[in-house]
């Protein structure tokens, strides 16, 4: 089982690059852990961002685990009514 870090914010200005990042680590494992515990600030991008890696993951058969999903990030994960998508 491998693991990967999210770091800083995740917003419009950065997902574009993490995506790429994020998907070559979904591509190359198996099991894949991604922690939020070091994201300083979520926006909907970084929604749809978490959306788009388990996406991914179903189609290359990677099992994708999310942590420490910050508080705000649930909420918005709430209200688009996907939280349990992300296991939050």
């Amino acid at each position: 089982m491998s693991r990967w870090d999210l770091k800083g914010a995740l917003d419009l200005s950065t997902v574009p690059d993490l995506w790429e990042e994020m998907a070559a680590q979904i591509r190359s494992n198996q099991q894949l852990t991604i922690s939020l515990a070091e994201v300083e600030s979520a926006s909907s991008a970084a929604l749809a961002l978490l959306l788009q890696g388990l996406d991914e993951a179903q189609n290359v058969g990677c099992k994708l685990n999310y942590e420490h999903i910050p508080k705000d990030l649930q909420a918005l994960a709430r209200v688009s009514n996907v939280q349990k998508l992300l296991g939050a």
